[in-house]
């Protein structure tokens, strides 16, 4: 990918290796998985590291001003916090490090902190940038910490204020993917525009694309319009007849279904306690029609979830 290469410890460039990243992924011969919030949380870290190793020129760009020079190792070796999302040199000699957060975190300040600290130690003398791009939760990240004989601060950047067109734009497919999480505006015209891009692909690459789609797309809640661009497009994957596509539209289902019978639940009885709301969102789809069924004369929360239905 233009202006973007991988690099080892001591930033010499080494040849992507494409079959060892496919492999990350669940595809035909590979049974379906059981998805749950923690998987999908890491397949999103591992989707938007591996978007920005492979080139996300246009991204680095936004966020840094700079053009990228070289991406950089992301593992450090004993310590707690042991990796970081995004590390690259730019042109001008910085190096930029980028953390990607789906929701509000109280402790990011003192993550960022370690990090520092870490890539200082690798990189002494190097001026550091350090952003948080925030793509979720409605409390936003604080971007300094304040303590006895400490203040320290970095950038954080709501990805919902971010106009998408420059990564869009961008000839790099990854940006163009990453796009999906920037911005407000309606995706379906952008899920159109990054599909039709994919045409060009063989399969497996198609059926990668597709499957970060459904990933980052999570974050805005529109998986269900990614499947559905994607079944108005055959010709970029037959869904159906991949494993880990399928089990991802089945489980799109299924949170719809959730979500619903939340709705529904919670307009005769009131808001649900967060523990339960959380058994409905990760139950299946057995579970959640035997809910439903129990919901047309139940007399209260209990009669509707007294007795779990197996799943």
């Amino acid at each position: 990918m233009p202006g973007c290469v991988q690099t080892s410890h001591d930033e010499t460039p080494i040849r992507w290796n494409g079959q060892a990243r496919r492999r990350s992924w669940a595809f035909p011969g590979r049974p379906a998985p059981v998805l749950s919030w923690y998987g999908v949380a890491m397949k999103l870290d591992v989707t938007l590291r591996a978007l920005i190793a492979r080139g996300a020129p246009a991204l680095v760009r936004l966020v840094a001003g700079a053009d990228l020079a070289a991406a950089l190792p992301t593992e450090f070796p004993e310590t707690r916090d042991q990796r970081v999302d995004t590390l690259v040199r730019l042109v001008d000699g910085r190096i930029l490090h980028i953390e990607w957060q789906a929701d509000f975190d109280a402790e990011m300040p003192w993550r960022m902190l370690r990090y520092r600290l870490l890539i200082h130690t690798r990189y002494p003398g190097a001026t550091i940038e350090q952003v948080v791009i925030q793509v979720g939760g409605s409390r936003r990240i604080a971007e300094t910490l304040e303590a006895e004989g400490l203040s320290f601060r970095y950038r954080v950047i709501d990805a919902r204020a971010v106009d998408p067109a420059p990564l869009l734009a961008s000839p790099a497919l990854e940006d163009n993917i990453l796009s999906v999480v920037f911005g407000r505006e309606p995706l379906g015209p952008r899920l159109r525009a990054i599909l039709a891009r994919t045409a060009a692909l063989e399969e497996r690459s198609r059926r990668d694309t597709l499957t970060q789609l459904l990933i980052l797309s999570g974050l805005r809640g529109a998986a269900g319009l990614v499947l559905e661009e994607a079944r108005a497009m055959p010709l970029v994957v037959d869904i159906e007849k991949d494993p880990y596509l399928a089990a991802l539209a089945r489980r799109n289902r299924v949170e719809g279904e959730a979500a619903l019978l939340i709705r529904l639940v919670e307009k005769r009885f009131g808001p649900l306690p967060p523990g339960l709301r959380e058994r409905v969102l990760a139950a299946d789809a057995n579970a959640i029609e035997a809910w439903g069924d129990r919901l047309l004369d139940a007399p209260s929360l209990d009669a509707v979830f007294g007795e779990s239905p197996a799943h």
